[in-house]
């Protein structure tokens, strides 16, 4: 009876062993699934900013970058601001990999990764706005992907302040026109740290 009930407790231990390590498993899986989820979500979250952030205080930029943050003080942009914003988004949502690579200008996340032309939720969008010496001249991020259809959220792109906004262009083709003024050159996905 005792080799019975020790034969039993083992089979039980080994039973929530191997549970455990199929939970632990599925939930690395899942949490990199939820990446692009949690940076779209960040994006939305910050929309009608401006370069001070919300209601003012702070300034967009990756720490771990060589982004200089995009406040200069009292609601004013330091600079062209759109990359210093995906960047703080990436960072605060636990990007890895070759964060070090990103500086103030957009084209700058084309160092991080290599560009690639089907968009995943969370990745950067770059595009060119035919300024001249200048490749890749405005980035933001994808925040819903529906058929060609694409949703971006960015900085530096809404009104006359320049705020956070959403933007929704009818394909996501590299080489298409989001509107008259932006060609689609790629995309950059963000991996976790």
């Amino acid at each position: 009876m005792r080799t019975l009930t020790s034969h039993a407790a083992r089979g039980i231990a080994i039973a929530l062993l191997a549970g455990s390590a199929i939970s632990v498993t599925g939930s690395g899986t899942a949490q990199a699934a939820s990446l692009g989820s949690k940076i779209a979500d960040m994006a939305v979250g910050q929309n009608g900013a401006g370069p001070c952030g919300k209601n003012g205080k702070g300034s967009y930029w990756g720490r771990g970058t060589k982004q200089t943050g995009s406040c200069a003080g009292n609601g004013k942009a330091a600079h062209a601001w759109c990359a210093d914003f995906v960047g703080w988004v990436w960072w605060k949502n636990g990007v890895g990999g070759k964060m070090i690579k990103l500086n103030d200008l957009a084209s700058s996340f084309k160092n991080y990764a290599p560009m690639h032309a089907t968009p995943k939720v969370g990745d950067a969008i770059l595009y060119n706005q035919q300024t001249a010496k200048v490749s890749d001249d405005h980035v933001a991020i994808v925040v819903a992907v529906k058929g060609e259809q694409i949703t971006v959220y960015g900085g530096n792109q809404g009104g006359g302040n320049g705020s956070v906004s959403k933007r929704v262009w009818k394909s996501y083709k590299v080489g298409s026109w989001a509107n008259p003024a932006q060609q689609i050159s790629g995309y950059v996905t963000p991996k976790a740290g």
